[in-house]
């Protein structure tokens, strides 16, 4: 076994890792760090794989074993309803359409996020998961899905959304008579 092949392995596991990955990261922001946008992004998280879930039932989808994250003891295994290309797209969508409306490039998290999204769809390409064409159709819909999310969410996302004196006075500041 070469190098090569143990970092491909590396990079597959991460991967499959991903979505979890994300999931906690967001839940943890929310309840440790008490950021507000870190509960918006885990309930577009959770809106993505209700979409994905929904979609897979009304198409009556197989699942692929090789897609899966965890096997049990019978080799049953455990699919998370939206894809991970799908799931990595959609945060990278959400992230990109952050920094649009902040109306700041960051290059490093540009191409960090890019790099993982290619990695992604590589990654679930070479296990046997998706084909190319299955791995970048679902990473387009990720991406549609995390625009069209922050496109409904972005008044909300802020970090002292739930801070409410600020909240209060700008309530207040909308229902001046002046």
């Amino acid at each position: 076994m070469n190098l090569f092949t143990v970092g491909i392995a590396l990079v597959n596991t991460l991967v499959r890792l991903m979505p979890i990955g994300l999931y906690t990261g967001s839940g943890m922001s929310a309840l440790v760090m008490n950021d507000f946008r870190g509960v918006l992004l885990l309930l577009g998280l959770f809106f993505n794989e209700m979409l994905s879930l929904s979609y897979r039932m009304f198409l009556k989808g197989s699942y692929n074993p090789n897609c899966a994250l965890l096997m049990d003891n019978e080799g049953i295994p455990f699919v998370l309803p939206s894809p991970i290309c799908q799931t990595v797209a959609f945060f990278f969508a959400f992230s990109m359409m952050d920094m649009y409306y902040r109306d700041v490039f960051l290059p490093v998290r540009f191409y960090m996020l890019l790099l993982v999204l290619v990695a992604t769809i590589f990654s679930r390409v070479n296990v046997g998961c998706k084909s190319i064409i299955d791995a970048i159709m679902a990473s387009l819909i990720g991406v549609l899905i995390g625009v069209a999310y922050f496109e409904i969410i972005k008044n909300y996302y802020r970090r002292d959304y739930l801070d409410l004196e600020k909240t209060e006075s700008k309530v207040d500041d909308f229902f001046a008579s002046d």
